[in-house]
């Protein structure tokens, strides 16, 4: 059954904190009021500093985690706002995280962890989730084309991804039961989402064990500026970086989807030539450290996203091959 939490938080003092000594972000981090619909759990909303702003983030642990026990894992989501409650959504769609844990999950043996949803920053959502080091292998005409139409004058992954490990993770870290292992942080996101998180897997290697990007948008684009020189200009690009930058090996899972419809149902091309990569990196279809689905009659949405995430979360937390 949903009920509607009221909590008021103090970040120095969370139920779950490890320590009491203060870290250079606690001064600057402050809890906000949460009012959102949840089953089966509690949500435990900051605002951290984000360079000259802040940036909210909703923790959800579950009424059915042991936080006493330490050493829990912790699954790192994008689009933290689509995340729990679909009544304060845009479109009115939300992943059901919390129904998935208190719920989906308890049929199923698994190892516990809490979910850190990272709100997303809506007019820059394309140019942080945009894999950056991708534009280097852009032709210029392009790159300068999307940095005025499209990433506001600016990329801005890297600066994403360095505030995750350098300000997010070691504020989790110190304020709940998780653990520091590299094989116990996961990062998911769907899209655009996806994208990111396959390039933190890339990028991050030490931050993160485990990637799952449902719906990737292989594409890499908008769906109005789709054009015959989108492959050269951004697929192409795109799959050398990760043949660079990716290698497959016994501490990393990756798991990548699509649907069949809605915009999921123009990524069948794209998709499977990131598949050809991903398999000369060694993520083929015989490695256990790899999954990848084709969902029949998922759309692009939430709704959609919703119905398989256990999936690829029961995947990430399985002991697996990871060391």
């Amino acid at each position: 059954m949903r009920f509607l939490l009221y909590l008021l938080l103090i970040s120095s003092s969370a139920l779950f904190a490890q320590k009491n000594s203060k870290n250079k972000w606690d001064d600057a981090a402050f809890s906000r009021e949460v009012k959102l619909k949840v089953s089966g759990g509690f949500i435990f909303r900051y605002e951290l500093p984000f360079g000259d702003t802040t940036r909210m983030v909703d923790v959800f642990v579950s009424q059915n985690t042991n936080t006493s026990v330490g050493g829990l894992k912790t699954l790192y989501m994008h689009d933290g706002q689509m995340l729990f409650d679909s009544t304060v959504t845009w479109n009115k769609q939300e992943w059901s995280v919390d129904e998935m844990m208190s719920q989906t999950l308890t049929r199923y043996a698994h190892e516990p962890f809490i979910v850190v949803g990272i709100h997303n920053d809506p007019p820059n959502r394309y140019a942080e989730f945009f894999p950056q080091k991708v534009a280097d292998y852009m032709p210029q005409s392009y790159r300068d084309k999307l940095l005025a139409a499209q990433w506001n004058g600016q990329l801005r992954a890297d600066a994403y991804l360095n505030w995750i490990e350098d300000t997010l993770v070691p504020f989790i870290e110190h304020n709940f039961n998780t653990s520091k292992k590299t094989k116990d942080r996961m990062v998911m996101g769907s899209s655009m989402g996806g994208l990111i998180s396959l390039y933190a897997l890339c990028e991050k290697p030490k931050l993160f064990g485990a990637a799952a990007c449902l719906s990737i948008h292989t594409p890499m684009i908008n769906f109005g500026m789709f054009d015959e020189g989108m492959v050269e200009a951004l697929v192409i690009p795109f799959n050398i970086y990760i043949e660079e930058e990716l290698k497959a090996d016994k501490k990393h899972k990756l798991y990548i989807d699509r649907g069949t419809e809605t915009l999921d149902a123009y990524y069948g091309p794209y998709h499977e030539r990131l598949l050809n990569t991903l398999e000369r990196v060694g993520y083929g279809k015989t490695n256990p450290r790899f999954l990848e689905a084709v969902v029949q009659g998922a759309g692009h949405d939430e709704v959609s996203w919703a119905k398989r995430l256990h999936v690829p979360v029961l995947f990430m937390l399985s002991s697996g091959n990871s060391q």
